[in-house]
């Protein structure tokens, strides 16, 4: 599954996620011009025909740079790329969930994902099998009703088996879901994560 497959299973799944747009270049925005932000845009590659793969993208940028940087990374991309363009958010809360046969494990964590992902830090992680509440560890009021409500609903609609999706809730309480990956993709790029210097920020 590529990023941009997933992003358009979520997209055609109805769940809630980030307005963004697909994009080879500025002139292609559309919704752009009228979409509000309050922590700056994120530009992303999803895709790259026929040539290597480059992960080039830029997070947190101010509404006006956008424009010329999409299409600086295009030139970087040798006029090969796509690219999702969206509003930057602040986290208040993330995670992942494991979608398997039957069962769903969601783990959650304080702030930005990376400290889940990278740091391996886990607030709270909650065993669902059947839709049912089996087993939870750590903070267990950590999400509310509603949060866990959203993630069961996001399990059904997905309809995918041994995924895993990403999830966070801003600090203007919008839930989210921004990534999904075959289990063994994820394992892979957990592994290149982990491999890397952790820089603070």
């Amino acid at each position: 599954m590529t990023i941009l497959q997933g992003l358009r299973i979520i997209d055609q799944a109805g769940l809630p996620h980030p307005e963004w747009e697909f994009v080879r270049n500025s002139k292609d925005l559309k919704k752009f011009p009228k979409i509000k932000d309050y922590a700056g845009w994120t530009i992303r590659t999803v895709e790259v025909k026929n040539g290597p793969w480059k992960n080039l993208y830029a997070n947190w940028l101010p509404k006006k740079k956008v424009l010329p940087r999409i299409d600086e990374l295009q030139k970087e991309q040798r006029g090969r790329a796509l690219f999702v363009v969206y509003p930057s958010w602040k986290w208040k809360k993330g995670g992942t969930i494991l979608i398997e046969k039957d069962r769903v494990v969601t783990e959650a964590v304080k702030g930005q994902i990376e400290d889940l992902m990278r740091r391996g830090r886990v607030d709270a992680s909650y065993f669902y099998r059947k839709g049912r509440l089996m087993h939870a560890t750590g903070n267990k009021s950590f999400l509310t009703a509603s949060e866990k409500r959203k993630i069961l609903q996001a399990s059904r609609k997905l309809k995918l088996k041994d995924v895993i999706l990403e999830w966070g809730v801003t600090t203007q309480d919008k839930f989210i879901f921004y990534r999904i990956e075959n289990i063994r993709e994820a394992a892979k790029l957990l592994l290149e994560k982990y491999e890397r210097p952790i820089h603070n920020s």
